[in-house]
């Protein structure tokens, strides 16, 4: 029986609670999961601002439920990754590869001076090299996107990459 208090939509579909965990543990197949599921699915309805008035609530919690489906699986797929099991040649392998302690703090000095360099760029400039080297935008798409020739496109890019190998040039510093 739905408790007094409630927002009238979830006295309405307070009686499906056990309904809709046995849904998602149809679907999901862990108890745990399905729990959690049922209860994020309760606080949407909650949080949900209609602009209308709902004729049909258990529609709305099973469209609801049904959503956070598809939102769990889009973000398995995405996070989904192949496990390669650790033998020891993988582990001698992987340890090989680990830089000592030093060339850590120097790469970190390094990465340190070039973001400095980069952020002492002009604007524009500035602009330009991150869209070319952390967006991965060609000279031509930058400069469409900025509006401007791709020749100046190319100067501001070798204004940039002087800056930062003047960086990696320079000594440690003190």
């Amino acid at each position: 029986m739905p408790e007094a208090g409630h927002p009238p939509i979830i006295q309405e579909v307070l009686p499906d609670y056990d309904r809709l965990q046995s849904f998602f543990h149809g679907q999901v197949g862990c108890q745990h999961e399905a729990q959690d599921l049922t209860q994020e699915t309760f606080t949407r309805v909650l949080s949900w601002q209609p602009k209308a008035q709902v004729t049909q609530p258990r529609s709305l919690l099973f469209r609801i439920a049904r959503n956070l489906l598809i939102d769990r699986s889009r973000s398995h797929a995405r996070t989904q990754q192949v496990q390669v099991p650790l033998t020891q040649e993988r582990l001698a392998e992987t340890a090989s590869t680990i830089a000592p302690p030093d060339q850590h703090f120097a790469a970190r000095e390094q990465l340190r001076k070039v973001q400095t360099a980069v952020a002492a760029l002009p604007e524009r400039c500035r602009e330009v090299f991150i869209l070319n080297r952390f967006g991965g935008l060609s000279y031509p798409e930058i400069a469409d996107r900025l509006g401007i020739a791709p020749s100046t496109v190319e100067k501001h890019m070798i204004r940039a990459l002087a800056a930062c190998r003047a960086t990696m040039d320079d000594g440690p510093q003190a």
